[in-house]
Formats: structure tokens, C-alpha cells, sequence
């Protein structure tokens, strides 16, 4: 009878803080995904050669994760990090991928990048998608382009691309952060309310880059206000909200803020933009998206984000002090918590593609379900394009066709692209490492 072949056993580094509250709760973890679409078929020989270029300067996308008394760390991953022709994206995290918590795979013309969300948050994977991007096309090509802004040998590496901002304890004012979060009723979509999530559903649409910023400049809005301005109006016009409020919540980066721009870990806070009911019904689009805007600056200039940073870090050091892994699970658990808001704009910036944008396609990011069901609006700005996709927890495409119609009201041209359903693949986290028998 074959022997079951015995894991690897990867020695702990540093405490993986900034990334804690990904780990814990009651469902398994799923993969965070971001497709791109070339214009020619893949070549699966120069795409392993393109990511081992990005890996020798880029080391830590290698990294797996030790468990040690209830908390994860990192660890050196020196495993082969092979890449493979697959129409599916791969169950991350375990023998499948040798241990990596970041997997590469190619279908006909589109390259998947599936990652677990406690390795780095969105723009971390951006900066490992950008660099494989530049050398396969360099390999495919047969010349340099421009590498500007790409993580290359050319940018010495710096330690602080692996800080952690959350590694040390930090006081939060609590009171001020509540204050400042406000007590108004939040409208909760009435599809999410008790749903079991079983899969996701993506529903994507594009905008030329100059029709869809010329609009936001004119506005004097950005790309997230303008998208939330308009998904607040077209759930506005879904439902008839009476009370309270709806809520679009921001992920942002707190890179610039935290003065760690290097960082490729989980570095994020979330900014909150309130509409009443009757503000989205009566204000034109743009002006609902410049008082959002006006309403972000604000947050921004009086510190809310860190506030949120703040708050976050100390339930991220009290439940690391929790004796038993239930107990940390109850107070890291963050995702799992009673949902309060109404939808989620997750703009994720762009991918840097200097002189070869005319060879990418199409860029959609596909995020895992969460706990709760939520409706989310996940934007990049890629090769001259807006990339939008609705993911959501229910099959249903009346915010989506809502969001079209207003853009066709304020004479945005778009296009539509095919739905599908989706389930991103379960993650595959270590156990409880225990003393090695002597």
C-alpha cells in the first residue's frame, strides 16, 4: 500500500499581522482571482519563464504560511512554482501548487492569477501580475519595452516592501472612531437578506478610459465616486428605499498614508459614502458624485482611515493574545460579522503596461464570496479601458442593467460583456504545526 507523501515542513518567519483577519471564521477560505486576456494564444514555456524572472526579484509571492499556537506566519517557500495549462483556476495552498499561496495558470489567450487574500491585498498582486505581464511579452516579442513603474532587477530591492503595518500595536480612539462612523440606518439589498451564499455571479461592462474619466473630471468627481454615484442611483431607482441611508464601502489603500508605498502586504483601510434616499433620487449623477467626493476628501484629510486602520489593529493584537484558536477565530473573524452596508466599489487601480497595451484585452478580477452575501462593483483601469464587474451573491442583473441605463442617459458609451457564474476555489490553509518528533 503506497505511503500518503508527507508534507513539507516550512520553517515560521515573521507574524503575517497586517493579513490576520483573513484567516479566521467559519467557512473555508476561497482564492481571489484576476483574469487578463491577451490578444494571441498563451505560450506556456515563456509564461513559467516570465514568472521565474518575476520571482527571482520578487521572492515573497513564493511564500507559504506556518500555524504556530493559533497564528499564521510567513515562510520561505523554495518548492517549484510551476505554471499549467488549465481551464480552471487551482485549489491554492496545498500539494497542488507546492505549498504556494499564489498560483499562475493560461487558457487559450487569458492568464489567471489566483491568490489567497491573507498573502496581499489587491494592488500587492497587482505589482506580480504587472511584472510577469512585462517579461512574457519581452520573451514573446523578442524585445525590451518599457519597464517604467514594474517591479524589475533594475529597482534594488528594499525591506520595506515587506512591512507590515500592523506588526506593531497602535492605539485606537475608539469613541472618535464611532463618532465618525455615524448611526444612520444602512439599507441592506433585500435579495442579501438571510441568503446562503453558494456562488458568485459576474457581470462584467467596459468604458473607454477618456469617456468614463472625461465624464468624472466634469463632474469634478473621480472613477470611485462617479461608479458608487451611479450604484447608489440605480438601487435608488430598484427599490424604494424610505429610510436611512445607503452605503457604499471603499477599500483603500493606506500605502501613501502609512508612508509604506513598498509594501506588497495587506494594506488597506475602507472609507464609508452615505447617500439619503432622497439625494439619490433628486441630484443629477455628477453632482451626487462630487458631494461623494467632497464627503472622501473629508474623511481622508481628517484621518479616518487611519482611525480604521487604528481600530483594526487592536482587534487584530487582542485576538492574537486569545488563548485558543476558537477564541481568536471569534474576534478575527471580521468578514463574518453582521453585514451592515449595501454595496462595495473596490477600485483597484490600473496595470501598468507602458507600450504593450495593445496587446491586453480584457482584465476582470473575481473576488471570493463572502460570508454574508454582498453586492460589490470591483473597477481597474487597464490598456484604455474601465474594466468593471458586478460580483454578487445572487442571480439576479437589475443593478447591472440599471448602472447601463444611466450611463446611457448621461451618454456614456459601454459594452457589455457575456455573465457567468463562478465558486473562486477553496484554500487550502496549514494545520496547527506541531514539534517535530526527535
Amino acid at each position: 500500500m503506497a505511503q500518503k507523501k508527507a508534507t513539507p515542513r516550512f520553517e515560521a518567519k515573521e507574524w503575517n499581522a497586517a493579513g490576520a483577519t483573513q484567516f479566521y471564521g467559519k467557512a473555508r477560505k476561497r482564492s481571489y482571482i484576476v483574469e487578463v486576456s491577451l490578444s494571441e494564444r498563451i505560450r506556456g514555456d515563456l509564461l513559467q519563464q516570465a514568472v521565474d524572472r518575476t520571482l527571482q526579484r520578487l521572492p515573497y509571492y513564493r511564500s507559504t504560511f506556518v500555524r504556530k499556537k493559533g497564528l499564521y506566519y510567513y515562510a520561505d517557500n523554495d518548492l517549484p512554482f510551476l505554471v499549467t495549462e488549465s481551464k480552471e483556476p487551482r485549489i491554492i495552498g496545498g500539494e497542488i501548487t507546492n505549498y504556494h499561496m499564489l498560483d499562475v495558470t493560461w487558457w487559450e489567450n487569458r492568464i489567471s492569477f489566483a491568490m489567497f487574500h491573507g498573502l496581499c491585498d489587491g494592488l500587492g498582486l497587482n505589482r506580480f501580475i504587472e511584472a510577469v505581464l512585462y517579461h512574457y511579452v519581452c520573451l514573446k516579442d523578442g524585445r525590451e519595452y518599457s519597464d517604467e513603474g514594474i517591479y524589475t532587477e533594475k529597482i534594488p530591492y528594499d525591506p520595506e516592501e515587506r512591512a507590515d503595518i500592523h506588526a506593531e500595536k497602535r492605539k485606537a480612539d475608539v469613541k472618535k472612531l464611532k463618532e465618525m462612523m455615524g448611526k444612520e440606518k444602512r439599507f441592506r439589498l433585500p435579495e442579501l437578506q438571510g441568503q446562503v451564499v453558494e456562488k458568485m455571479y459576474a457581470l462584467p461592462l467596459r468604458v473607454k478610459t477618456e469617456d468614463f474619466l472625461g465624464w468624472c473630471k466634469a463632474s469634478a468627481a473621480s472613477p470611485a465616486t462617479g461608479a458608487a454615484a451611479i450604484m447608489i442611483q440605480a438601487i435608488a431607482r430598484e427599490n424604494d428605499v424610505q429610510e436611512g441611508v445607503i452605503m457604499c464601502v471603499l477599500p483603500s489603500s493606506l500605502r501613501k498614508v502609512l508612508h509604506v508605498e513598498k509594501t506588497f502586504k495587506n494594506c488597506y483601510g475602507a472609507l464609508f459614502l452615505p447617500a439619503a434616499p432622497e439625494q439619490a433620487r433628486s441630484l443629477p449623477a455628477g453632482e451626487l458624485a462630487a458631494r461623494l467626493r467632497a464627503s472622501l476628501k473629508e474623511q481622508m484629510n481628517g484621518g479616518f482611515s487611519e482611525l480604521v486602520c487604528a481600530g483594526m489593529n487592536t482587534v487584530i493584537h487582542l485576538g492574537a493574545k486569545m488563548p485558543t484558536y476558537g477564541l481568536k477565530t471569534k474576534l478575527l473573524a471580521m468578514s463574518e460579522n453582521k453585514p451592515q452596508d449595501t454595496f462595495f466599489v473596490d477600485y483597484v487601480g490600473g496595470l501598468r503596461c507602458n507600450d504593450y497595451a495593445d496587446q491586453i484585452t480584457r482584465v476582470r478580477y473575481l473576488n471570493a464570496p463572502p460570508a454574508n452575501g454582498a453586492s460589490f462593483v470591483l473597477m481597474s483601469e487597464t490598456a484604455g479601458y474601465f474594466h468593471f464587474t458586478f460580483t454578487q451573491t445572487v442571480a439576479s442583473d437589475r443593478y447591472y442593467l440599471a448602472f447601463a441605463a444611466i450611463l446611457d442617459e448621461l451618454g456614456i458609451p459601454y459594452t457589455k460583456l457575456p455573465y457567468e457564474s463562478y465558486l473562486n476555489p477553496v484554500v487550502e490553509l496549514p494545520p496547527e504545526q506541531r514539534r517535530p518528533n526527535k
